[in-house]
């Protein structure tokens, strides 16, 4: 927790103190009069007063501030400012000094967010970093039943045509395929089904055109159009295509006694086919649920730049459909087989594993339901008794080997959430039914990669990568103004502080890179024309401008005061949005 709490005040303090020095280094040029730098908001802790400016810090580490005569937040008037800065010699106040020069000294702090960001993007990409090679992957992996990807048509783009093509004509084929790889959205190239997933968030609705690859039984590469409108899918929020991104089958560990093991089959070998079409982790273990011991599975396994042929068939085994385990009932460990089964996650979706999830797909798989409302098991649950016995590991799995459709009564403890206010502890009893599913004993490995941008290449990596969040960030916006995304998925300090926490426990990468995003998105919300903010202020410089006088200082103070409430009124807002998320995922 104390870690936590560290990290998000580091991660606030740097976002300040770039905000607050574009700010101070442009009145500074400018011959502004600054009073005070500070880090942190009153009262002053500490500091030093180097020339006529007080640099120090502050009680509260939840922002910061330049002090600069004459500039207000709230307006002051003439006999207010005189009083205070009586000292001062009027031309160095910020009311006095020429337009262009004021708008600088506003627009310095933005810019400042905007800076951050290429420099902590080309910190990730110079230094390099360990991730999942799926991180960087635009090949299509599963993709869900009856989504957009399954009924978008495909064109096929001739070498050196451009992407337009009559969509009225009858598509070359029909559907995404595991194993496709995205080219680009919208004519933009994409560099991860991340991308992907974001353009369809930001679509608002829109028809968005996708460039993919597909690699033919001949190995010869086609090229299409594909022309596709994203949904909101079953049990999701955003608009989706209904894609992942592809996860190598790569060869983890085999489970004694189960068909993989005396298959031939290795670790460390790579599943590139399954009957043959091309496969990954995810889609394979779907194929393999929904097998039966009479179909011969024929893989292509890929083995020290080999490709050799194995042929299998799967056991049946019984499992409580979209319920996961800790430890998982397929563990090879006798330690772990004595112990109580706790429930990590439930999900409607397809097992992502042939017998155990990851930790990041274990947070991804709890935000189902389906399978915990038709089986009763709830995430947290630990199960003590099985038909009267005392439940281990490996009872549920001598059951679900021996009996793969039969109907239990489990006795459990579900745990207290919130303590005991959204869930009190208790003893349940209930009868729940085994499934039937294909399995062959494999858990997978997930292949990670040291990717690090050539030298060459790092600042205008660096500067692709934030002016693509700085798009983002632009059309979010947009959209959340003409009204295709809810205001309920504005985020406030609650997210920022789970979003900073959560990736700095991945790596010091993802939290610099989140960082850098963050900081594009607060360079572009100052600079949003509202009262308070460096773009309400800019807007007043533009009035004055054009008007040859400024704003009226009483018009002008009781604009800020309201923009001040309403900035105020948009923090609880988002506070409460950030607190109802965060108890809803601590919902079983």
């Amino acid at each position: 927790m104390l870690f936590d709490v560290l990290i998000f005040l580091l991660v606030l303090s740097l976002l300040v103190f770039f905000h607050e020095a574009g700010h101070f280094i442009a009145a500074k040029a400018c011959g502004v009069y600054c009073d005070r730098f500070s880090l942190g908001m009153p009262p002053r802790l500490f500091g030093i007063r180097i020339g006529e400016t007080d640099y120090c810090i502050g009680a509260l580490p939840i922002g910061g501030y330049v002090k600069m005569a004459g500039q207000e937040d709230v307006p002051k008037d003439d006999e207010e400012r005189q009083k205070e800065y009586q000292h001062v010699p009027p031309e160095r106040w910020f009311q006095n000094r020429p337009i262009w020069q004021r708008a600088i000294v506003l627009a310095a702090g933005p810019f400042m967010n905007l800076v951050l960001a290429v420099l902590l993007y080309g910190a990730v990409v110079a230094l390099g970093e360990n991730v999942p090679e799926s991180k960087f992957e635009t090949r299509i992996g599963y993709i869900d039943p009856d989504s957009p990807a399954t009924r978008a048509p495909l064109y096929v783009l001739a070498s050196g045509q451009d992407e337009k093509i009559d969509e009225n004509r009858q598509p070359d084929a029909v559907g995404w395929r595991t194993g496709d790889r995205i080219i680009s959205v919208n004519g933009e190239r994409v560099n991860s089904i991340e991308d992907v997933a974001i353009s369809a968030v930001l679509s608002g609705g829109a028809t968005t055109t996708v460039e993919l690859e597909r690699e033919a039984e001949d190995g010869t590469k086609i090229r299409y159009v594909s022309p596709i409108r994203a949904e909101i899918l079953p049990g999701d929020k955003h608009p989706r295509f209904g894609i992942t991104a592809f996860k190598p089958a790569r060869v983890g560990k085999l489970v004694e006694g189960m068909p993989a093991a005396s298959s031939g089959l290795r670790e460390g070998d790579l599943v590139v086919r399954l009957n043959g079409s091309p496969i990954d982790a995810l889609t394979f273990s779907d194929f393999v649920t929904k097998a039966t011991p009479d179909d011969e599975l024929v893989l292509d396994v890929l083995r020290e730049n080999q490709t050799i042929v194995v042929r299998l068939k799967p056991t049946v085994m019984g499992r409580f459909l979209g319920v996961f385990f800790d430890p998982p009932l397929e563990t090879m460990d006798e330690q772990e087989r004595q112990r109580q089964p706790r429930v990590v996650a439930v999900t409607s979706q397809p097992d992502v594993n042939s017998v155990s999830l990851t930790t990041d797909e274990k947070d991804q798989a709890h935000e189902g339901s389906e399978g915990s409302r038709e089986i009763k098991l709830r995430r947290g649950d630990v199960v003590l008794e099985v038909d009267g016995k005392p439940a281990t590991v490996g009872l549920l799995r001598e059951i679900a080997m021996s009996r793969p459709d039969a109907t239990l009564q489990l006795k459990v403890r579900r745990p207290s959430v919130l303590f005991g206010l959204i869930q009190k502890p208790s003893v349940e009893t209930f009868e729940v039914s085994l499934t039937p599913v294909g399995i062959l004993g494999i858990v997978w490995k997930e292949d990670t990669v040291f990717y690090r941008t050539p030298p060459s290449q790092v600042i205008p990596e660096s500067l692709r990568r934030s002016k693509l969040a700085l798009e983002r960030t632009v059309r979010t916006f947009a959209l959340l103004l003409r009204g295709r995304l809810s205001i309920r998925d504005l985020g406030g300090p609650v997210m920022i502080y789970r979003a900073t926490t959560e990736a700095a426990r991945q790596g010091w990468s993802w939290l610099v890179e989140i960082t850098a995003f963050i900081s594009i998105n607060l360079c572009v919300f100052n600079l949003l024309p509202f009262p308070v903010l460096d773009g309400g202020h800019l807007l007043f410089l533009g009035i004055e401008g054009v008007f040859r006088k400024p704003v009226n200082m009483r018009v002008a103070e009781v604009i800020q005061q309201i923009g001040l409430v309403l900035i105020l009124g948009l923090i609880l807002f988002v506070t409460f949005n950030d607190i109802s998320r965060w108890v809803s995922d601590l919902m079983p």
